[in-house]
């Protein structure tokens, strides 16, 4: 027997590697992802590491020491049994791909009882198992040669993480086609953009809700956001609804005196609506203006546009939603900001006051799959989605058939 460690740039380079210098008899023993090079802890680049052995066909081999002590372990002296010789462990290179990809088979056979769930979370071998079928699925979709996947799924892939979706997001559309259908490799495109419609569709339409529409008890509309992804812009829209076809008595105040334009704007949007604007510095004086608009239906404040990655920031925005009237809270974020630094904001904001998302610049942008890895990933409502900058026409709610075509490159 002789063991061996392969390392190489991908996993199905690897395998290939393992079947030229230890035959197609090699055995997978572990997989992993690990970080070779670069300086100083930088620049490193993803490699991927498999260990295996081969085995003599002629011969009665010698079984690797975590084997043996498997079976001490277990009292297990019996020839090998028909589930074991199924075992990934035991798996040659080549018939990785087919395995994973295989639904479970039904039997007549009397099924065993589950193993605890302690035991589970004890042996190692259960998480290698897990870890091996989750890189398996996504070496099968950067396989860029269509080597493991049908060229009609993976054009629809591809397509997807061009848009920015998600590496986990396209993982779960294809592992859920996986488990539908026994054969991938037959389905037509008609089929397969069917079920992307349909997983697409279910993941967005949890998060947009089934109304907008402001409620009666409902006081405060407070518009949070870092500084130029529109917050001004949305509010003048938000309020024209409200004053135009809701014919509610409406009011704004801003607390986003550090730029004069944002002022200046919002006087201008209060001016043509014909409601008063108050602008307040600190939270004392932010009562005194709440004092002095209590009978009005609705009032919209505009926060400060600052960094919310630094904490006393957010903390100052905490000290503007702390007052007594029943509100709703938008985040506004930028789909011409990166998905990344997203994530900073929503990670900070997911435990705050705010409920809802108002996703902004729709219209200047080319790549949408941040709104699904939201919808994903986030608990937020998707209120609304803005695609320019006329007043009020250019804000509408997220249609999940909409995007899904734009994600699609349909939307002509």
């Amino acid at each position: 027997m002789k063991t061996k460690k392969i390392v190489a740039d991908s996993m199905p380079l690897a395998l290939k590697m393992v079947r030229q210098q230890l035959g197609d008899n090699a055995i997978i023993v572990n997989t992993r992802a690990i970080k070779k090079g670069g300086m100083f802890g930088f620049f490193a680049k993803q490699k991927f590491e498999v260990t295996a052995y081969s085995v003599d066909k002629d011969s009665a081999s010698t079984e690797p020491k975590f084997s043996l002590e498997l079976k001490a372990k277990t009292g297990n002296n019996n020839p090998k049994s028909e589930e074991e010789n199924n075992s990934v462990f035991n798996k040659k290179p080549q018939e990785l791909y087919h395995y994973y990809s295989q639904p479970a088979v039904v039997t007549d056979k009397p099924v065993s009882p589950p193993r605890s769930e302690s035991l589970e979370k004890e042996n190692p071998l259960f998480d290698e198992l897990a870890s091996m079928r989750k890189m398996m699925m996504t070496f099968m979709m950067n396989d860029s040669q269509g080597n493991t996947m049908p060229n009609r799924l993976f054009k629809y892939v591809n397509r997807l993480k061009k848009q920015g979706v998600d590496e986990e997001i396209v993982e779960h559309i294809v592992s859920s086609m996986l488990k539908k259908y026994e054969s991938i490799s037959d389905l037509t495109d008609e089929v397969i953009e069917k079920e992307i419609t349909f997983i697409v569709k279910e993941i967005i339409e949890k998060r947009v809700p089934k109304s907008n529409m402001v409620k009666e008890s409902t006081r405060m509309i407070n518009v949070i956001g870092p500084t130029g992804v529109g917050k001004t812009t949305t509010i003048a829209k938000l309020a024209t609804e409200q004053v135009l076809k809701q014919k509610r008595r409406v009011a704004m105040i801003t607390t986003d005196v550090y730029r004069i334009a944002a002022v200046e704007q919002l006087k201008t949007y209060a001016g043509i609506l014909n409601v008063p604007l108050e602008v307040v510095r600190t939270k004392d004086e932010l009562e005194k203006a709440l004092t002095k608009l209590a009978h009005y239906d609705l009032i919209y404040m505009d926060t400060t546009g600052r960094n919310y990655k630094e904490v006393q920031y957010r903390e100052s925005i905490n000290e503007f939603l702390n007052h007594p009237l029943e509100s709703d809270n938008y985040l506004v974020l930028s789909l011409t900001t990166k998905f990344e630094d997203m994530q900073i904001l929503l990670n900070e904001f997911v435990k705050s006051p705010v409920q809802k998302l108002i996703l902004t610049k729709f219209d200047e942008t080319t790549s949408y799959g941040s709104i699904l890895n939201i919808a994903y990933k986030y608990p937020f409502q998707l209120a609304y989605i803005t695609n320019g900058q006329s007043v009020p026409e250019d804000i509408t709610t997220i249609d999940a058939a909409l995007l899904l075509r734009y994600l699609l490159g349909k939307e002509k």
